[in-house]
């Protein structure tokens, strides 16, 4: 997972959530819906500063930035220090994985997916949170990250469809989709957004809630 760009700029990571607070209002807004009935323990896989730990809730986040950390630490968090490809926890051990946003960051998203399954619970779910590659919002991060941006020259954004494919492979059914930032433009004024519990063609940002598949 790529570390070094968190390490150095946490701080400019952590005020885009104050600088964009209606974008990720309707984010979390989109996963709290999604989450709604998944059974506990909660982990998230690259927890970051935990500005969607710390109002979902969850019990426990991991990430493999020490300053990502001791920041979400600052919020009351539980955190361990783990790369989403090799979780320190049993199999089973949670009903609820999260990963938000975080997709896009991973070396190898195949073996993160496997290791979510593997510590999830038999009834557990995973909630994904991604910006889609071929949305308005992921062109406008593409082209951020051709000009060098600090953070999205790293990202690799996938579509809905190459989502899909990953959750098939690594043992995941999708249950639910739940959609938002249709509205919302790049460039234009940030409005708070009530989400879509549907699957929208051009959403910035998409939650699916999937649980396991049964020979997985």
């Amino acid at each position: 997972m790529v570390i070094q760009p968190f390490e150095e700029y946490w701080r400019d990571y952590d005020e885009w959530y104050e600088k964009h607070r209606d974008l990720y209002l309707s984010e979390l807004k989109a996963v709290e819906i999604a989450s709604r009935g998944i059974p506990r323990p909660w982990l998230e896989v690259g927890v970051g500063t935990g500005r969607f730990a710390t109002p979902l809730g969850i019990d426990i986040g991991v990430d493999p930035s020490d300053s990502m950390l001791s920041s979400a630490a600052s919020r009351g968090l539980k955190t361990v220090k783990a790369s989403g490809e090799n979780l320190p926890f049993p199999s089973g051990s949670f009903g609820g994985v999260f990963i938000i946003v975080t997709l896009c960051f991973l070396d190898n998203p195949v073996q993160a997916l496997r290791e979510a399954n593997r510590v999830l619970a038999p009834a557990g779910r995973l909630i994904l949170g991604f910006v889609p590659a071929d949305s308005t919002w992921g062109h406008y991060y593409l082209e951020l990250a051709k000009r060098g941006h600090k953070f999205y020259k790293y990202a690799k954004f996938y579509t809905v469809n190459q989502v899909e494919e990953l959750l098939g492979t690594t043992g995941f059914n999708p249950e639910l989709y739940v959609s938002t930032l249709v509205r919302n433009k790049p460039g234009k004024p940030e409005t708070l957004e009530e989400p879509l519990i549907s699957l929208h063609e051009d959403a910035g940002f998409i939650v699916i809630r999937a649980r396991k598949s049964p020979s997985s």
